[in-house]
């Protein structure tokens, strides 16, 4: 009787595996591919900014609907903020973690930080976090709406890295940038 149990299980499972196999190549022949968060993206922000940059998705889980994220900026930024900061020396990298939100949406958090160096030990002079949502709007690419927000140092009392609970920015502002996941190119006819 077990036997006979574990043979209808089995066939169940079966029957249930390619029905699942079967199911996603078709959804993939619809290019309808769920949104994940993976692999390297080109972005450029909209409008008369000409900031360029790429980024690099490495998921958290095994899903893609997780990942933590780098930053390159293409174009040195001015770590003064138009001279805010004068003692701002550079930026720390730009790293971030992501989260798929709905079919083609995802939230972000990015955080990074204008230092100096004082005596060979370098030092935070404000905190930036940019946190946002990405919109897939079509075959490897995506709309980004970036919420930019500034801290001073001293914002962050308990010394994690974010601004305390409650905190204001003294500056904050909005960008938009549009990100194209990097294509493999055939390589050039020597």
């Amino acid at each position: 009787m077990k036997t006979k149990r574990n043979v209808v299980i089995a066939a169940l499972g079966l029957a249930l595996g390619t029905a699942l196999v079967l199911t996603q190549a078709a959804w993939s022949e619809k290019g309808d591919q769920p949104f994940r968060l993976e692999g390297t993206w080109m972005g450029r922000m909209t409008g008369t900014t000409t900031l360029e940059y790429t980024l690099s998705f490495s998921p958290s889980d095994p899903s893609g609907r997780e990942a933590s994220f780098q930053v390159s900026a293409v174009e040195d930024d001015d770590p003064t903020l138009g001279g805010m900061f004068p003692d701002a020396e550079y930026e720390t990298g730009f790293m971030g973690q992501a989260v798929v939100t709905g079919p083609n949406e995802a939230a972000y958090t990015l955080p990074y930080y204008g230092m100096r160096r004082v005596g060979g030990v370098s030092q935070i002079v404000y905190i930036a976090v940019d946190s946002g949502t990405m919109r897939r709007t079509g075959p490897g690419k995506t709309e980004v709406a970036h919420y930019v927000a500034f801290y001073y140092s001293n914002q962050d009392a308990d010394g994690n890295g974010l601004p305390d609970k409650g905190q204001a920015p003294f500056l904050c502002f909005a960008a938009t940038t549009i990100d194209t996941r990097l294509p493999l190119l055939p390589p050039c006819k020597p």
